[in-house]
């Protein structure tokens, strides 16, 4: 993400009359082959050695790529997300029974590294879905990576439990809006904030886009 020679040996022996091995019988008690001299047979070695060379370096070099590219489509980065961020209040506007939050913080991305984050959040406390003192919540985060922008965009809720108030929503990521690696990469999971100490966590699939797709 070399072509194969098949020889046949026995399809290189001509049948004797007799249906035998291919050769007449005990042709060789009547003669002994010649001997290759010692020059002949450094030659035959030297190149026989030299070959075994050439053909384990072709074996080396076609493999590497393979594995490499196994390696890449095999490895969590490839079929997982899992990230945590501590963040603050940016801004907080609120009006009509909304609030429009901007946060941003720092963290890290398994597999990707240490990370930034910042999240837009509408949260609509006329329509709670848990109840009283509870919202809804839409979100867009942009995670900052050196390998590129990570975009998601969430849907959740507020809600007010016996440890604080706690959002729970989904994810997906917005391939579209992503940058380097991410660039259309697709993807969904779940998230969870703690309010009080602005712990996010997301965990779920992320995929990378294929050059080759």
């Amino acid at each position: 993400m070399n072509p194969i020679t098949q020889h046949n040996p026995a399809a290189a022996r001509t049948a004797d009359p007799g249906g035998q091995t291919g050769r007449a019988p005990h042709r060789r008690w009547l003669t002994r082959p010649p001997v290759p001299s010692r020059t002949a047979r450094l030659g035959i070695l030297g190149t026989a050695a030299m070959a075994a060379v050439l053909f384990g370096t072709s074996l080396t070099a076609s493999a590497a790529p393979a594995q490499s590219a196994r390696g890449a489509a095999g490895s969590p980065a490839d079929s997982m997300l899992k990230a945590t961020f501590t963040d603050s209040d940016v801004s907080v506007t609120p009006g009509l029974g909304m609030v429009e939050l901007i946060l941003a913080g720092t963290g890290t991305v398994q597999g990707f590294g240490a990370a930034t984050d910042v999240v837009g959040v509408v949260e609509d406390f006329a329509a709670s879905p848990c109840g009283p003192g509870g919202a809804s919540n839409s979100s867009q985060q942009r995670i900052v990576l050196p390998s590129g922008v990570l975009e998601t965009h969430g849907a959740g809720m507020n809600c007010v439990t016996a440890s604080g108030a706690q959002v729970t929503g989904t994810w997906r990521v917005d391939g579209q809006a992503s940058t380097g690696i991410f660039a259309g990469a697709r993807g969904t999971g779940h998230f969870t904030v703690d309010v009080a100490t602005g712990q996010d966590t997301l965990s779920g699939t992320l995929i990378l886009n294929s050059p080759e797709a």
